[in-house]
């Protein structure tokens, strides 16, 4: 049997695909390495505009909301700065709780689903793609790759992306709503404290380099913070970070979320990226079927960089901004209210990074004059 679809990987981006696609009468096969509910070691933060992206394909996603953060703390060494909101800046979720619910959400009458089998390669026969798993193979004319950074297909294809790392830990601790960022001794990372209701998420991560010390490193913030408690799960794992032209298409082959490097390269923000290319991708697979030339499926890339390369590239400039004058940029935040305001406009998703950076600079002559 020969499939229209192979989609690898359920998690965020690959749900998404699904959810958007069923129903079409495509004949799909889908795969992850894992049986849900699986755990995944993750900040789980959904900024609005993710949390809203997924409250429209997956209505019902409150009930994995563990908490809403309206507060954040910034933290520079000496510098300490709160920011409040009246509507909330960010949905905190267990990550295992999340993907078994977008898990759930797929209809099976739709898709053939394997779980718990592995997608070791990729192979090209006549205009069909091979699928080999740890179990049997499979064909398919159009291949989704949502397996996540660690993608065996994504090494194979020697997909280019940059790549960060994080370590991060679930320990059970009480913790108010308040989401606590440290900047501190990073050369374009932080530290993050995500309350979780019964347990936070602790970790930090450094996007542009290798870092080696990354778990001693968490231990001695948390210490610094007085976290302990029992872990739940603790890892370290690569991160990768979005560029303004991302390498996301090879022949009929789409590569979404992580395995794509679809990761804002400032706040290391991923799902929001990975529903959305999930939904890229869903619509431009339609109508590549739909016209009957699959050859349309090469949009796919210049769709994922018109919509997220351009802010990529603001969130990279936003970056250096931020990380060159970190001192500079702590004083202002904590001196200016419509700095404070434009700071949650950017979190909230309410404002793109170059819509950002344009309010600045219109900003800056009033700073300089106050300052």
């Amino acid at each position: 049997m020969i499939y229209d679809i192979a989609v690898l990987g359920l998690g965020p981006s690959g749900s998404s695909f699904l959810k958007r696609i069923e129903g079409k009468g495509f004949k799909i096969i889908a795969f992850d390495k894992d049986n849900f509910p699986r755990k995944k070691v993750c900040a789980g933060g959904l900024t609005p505009k993710a949390y809203r992206l997924l409250e429209k394909l997956f209505p019902g996603i409150d009930e994995v909301v563990r908490v809403q953060s309206k507060k954040f703390v910034f933290i520079n060494n000496s510098l300490k700065v709160e920011v409040n909101f009246n509507e909330t800046l960010t949905y905190l979720t267990d990550r295992q709780e999340l993907d078994n619910f977008l898990f759930d959400s797929i209809s099976n009458s739709y898709f053939e689903i394997h779980t718990g089998e592995k997608v070791l390669s990729l192979c090209k026969e006549n205009k069909i793609w091979k699928i080999e798993t740890d179990k049997d193979i499979y064909k398919a004319k159009v291949i989704i790759v949502a397996d996540g950074v660690n993608s065996k297909v994504a090494r194979q294809f020697k997909v280019k992306r940059d790549i960060g790392f994080t370590y991060e830990a679930d320990i059970e601790h009480s913790w108010n709503d308040t989401i606590l960022i440290d900047f501190s001794n990073f050369s374009w990372g932080y530290y993050w404290i995500f309350p979780k209701g019964d347990f936070i998420t602790t970790g930090l991560g450094e996007l542009k380099r290798k870092a080696f010390d990354l778990k001693e490193k968490l231990f001695r913030f948390n210490r610094k913070f007085g976290i302990e408690g029992k872990i739940k799960h603790q890892s370290g794992f690569p991160i990768p970070v979005g560029k303004t032209r991302n390498d996301v298409y090879r022949n009929n082959v789409l590569f979404l979320g992580d395995a794509g490097g679809l990761v804002d390269p400032f706040t290391g923000e991923g799902i929001y990226y990975a529903v959305k290319s999930g939904v890229i991708s869903a619509e431009i697979v339609m109508k590549a079927f739909e016209k009957g030339n699959l050859d349309i499926l090469k949009l796919y890339k210049e769709l994922i960089d018109e919509s997220m390369g351009k802010e990529f590239f603001w969130a990279r400039t936003v970056g250096n901004l931020f990380f060159r004058f970190k001192r500079l940029n702590f004083y202002v935040l904590e001196k200016e209210p419509s700095i404070q305001k434009l700071t949650t406009s950017l979190l909230t998703g309410e404002i793109s990074y170059k819509q950002g950076v344009k309010k600045f600079f219109k900003l800056l002559p009033k700073l300089l004059v106050r300052s």
